[in-house]
């Protein structure tokens, strides 16, 4: 704008006319429009009490609407999942899963144990001279811990009721010596008979 131009329009204001008005639209607002920066908006908010009180209403104002927001979107459905969790009931069908899958790896971690020890009370029960087969079942075979002792005592059990049986079959008279009928000499023959 020309500085003629210009006077032309001052002097055709009034007095009471707004100057901003009449250089509206003119390159001269254009120029001397200043957009503010970042740091005068920092430096702004560092001297000017009023203007950050009224930044930060304007913070609070957008936190407690996203607040609200979050609350009524979120909370109910976290409430939920929280008291279902505390109470076990009603669970989803991954966590059912899970606990399925977790109940199946420790049955079967429970059936190999079993498994092992069952063969190691097996090689116990040979060792001592005993038929596995017909003896497992009177072990536990959850507990190898002391089970060779249990077998010591089971041999010691056996062996006493042998022992006393034999006494008691020989003090009753009811022994027959080997021969035939029980009559005589122990002959060659009657050991080859023995031995088949």
């Amino acid at each position: 704008m020309k500085k003629a131009e210009l006077l032309k329009k001052v002097e055709a204001s009034k007095d009471e006319d707004d100057i901003n008005d009449l250089l509206k639209g003119t390159d001269i607002e254009s120029t001397f429009k200043v957009e503010p920066t970042l740091d005068a908006f920092k430096a702004k908010l560092e001297s000017d009490k009023a203007f950050k009180s009224f930044i930060d209403s304007e913070k609070d104002t957008h936190a407690n609407k996203a607040l609200e927001t979050w609350k009524t979107n979120n909370l109910p459905t976290l409430i939920n999942d929280e008291v279902l969790k505390a109470t076990g009931k009603k669970k989803t069908p991954e966590q059912l899963k899970i606990e399925e899958l977790e109940r199946k790896f420790t049955e079967k971690e429970v059936e190999a144990q079993n498994l092992a020890n069952q063969s190691k009370i097996k090689d116990l029960l040979t060792q001592s001279g005993f038929d596995p087969t017909k003896t497992i079942e009177f072990f536990n075979t959850s507990n190898v811990e002391n089970v060779e002792a249990s077998i010591g005592n089971f041999k010691s059990i056996i062996d006493e009721m042998v022992s006393s049986g034999v006494k008691k079959a020989i003090a009753d008279g009811n022994y027959t010596p080997p021969g035939e009928n029980g009559a005589g000499e122990l002959t060659a023959d009657d050991l080859a008979k023995m031995m088949m």
